[in-house]
């Protein structure tokens, strides 16, 4: 049985250690560019469809990849990050220093899931803080023209939505179990947008492109759509779960 104690150790631990790395300042200084150049062509977009008053939540969310998957560019980093939790371990030699100090893997393992989901809501702030300030000064050299003179954005659109939040969050966890099971963290971190994506695509609120692509699949092989697309993305995380934890259980560490 994992104790609460232990997971807690476990978190404050990877929370100590991310915190002291310069690169995941770096992840998130390149998260804030890579959502701000995300937002200019949507914000270009917007300009050019006549009405843009009426596109500035769509501009500030990511424009098109923001529809494919909420703070797209937030889940990558927070992945990103997650996956680093575990694949550190492994490649620099600290891993026998943090089982040492952790001994139960599986508590460790959870401290990792807290930390990581902890990161992606952090990341999730500041991508749309970045977006809105990039929005904001992009619509603000363009007032000149009549489509623009009256463009106002609303504060609260700097903040992230409920769903830009859980993704960002979906994301570094999804980061820290693809790493367990693949060990390379590119290609954890880039499993684990995918992941992500599918399950923006799958569940019945989506605003993916994609949604229709699927609802047609799943009604041509006849699945129930309301159930799959509840139960799928629920499913695919325990059993991904299950794996982490029987892989970080089995992984020797020299």
């Amino acid at each position: 049985m994992i104790g609460l104690q232990s997971v807690r150790a476990a978190a404050g631990y990877e929370a100590t250690r991310l915190a002291t790395r310069r690169a995941a300042a770096g992840v998130f200084c390149l998260a804030a560019l890579g959502s701000a150049l995300a937002t200019l062509p949507a914000a270009r977009a917007a300009v050019n469809s006549g009405d843009p008053q009426a596109h500035v939540g769509w501009v500030v969310a990511g424009g098109t990849a923001g529809r494919i998957l909420p703070a797209t560019i937030a889940v990558l980093a927070a992945a990103w990050l997650g996956a680093g939790l575990v694949t550190e371990d492994y490649r620099h030699g600290v891993g026998l220093t943090t089982y040492t100090r952790l001994p139960r893997r599986g508590a460790g393992m959870l401290g990792k899931l807290i930390v990581a989901l902890v990161v992606g809501i952090w990341l999730a702030a500041v991508t749309r803080l970045a977006a809105y300030l990039t929005a904001l000064g992009g619509f603000a050299l363009t007032h000149g023209t009549r489509a623009t003179e009256h463009i106002s954005l609303g504060a609260v659109l700097m903040l992230p939505t409920p769903a830009e939040s859980c993704y960002a969050a979906f994301g570094g966890m999804l980061g820290v179990l693809c790493a367990s099971v693949l060990r390379l963290r590119v290609l954890a971190a880039s499993v684990s947008w995918l992941l992500a994506a599918s399950t923006a695509a799958v569940l019945p609120s989506s605003h993916s492109p994609y949604a229709l692509d699927v609802v047609r699949g799943m009604t041509d092989v006849g699945l129930p759509i309301d159930q799959v697309s509840l139960a799928l993305p629920e499913s695919v995380a325990a059993v991904l779960l299950l794996a982490a934890l029987y892989a970080v259980r089995r992984r020797r560490i020299d």
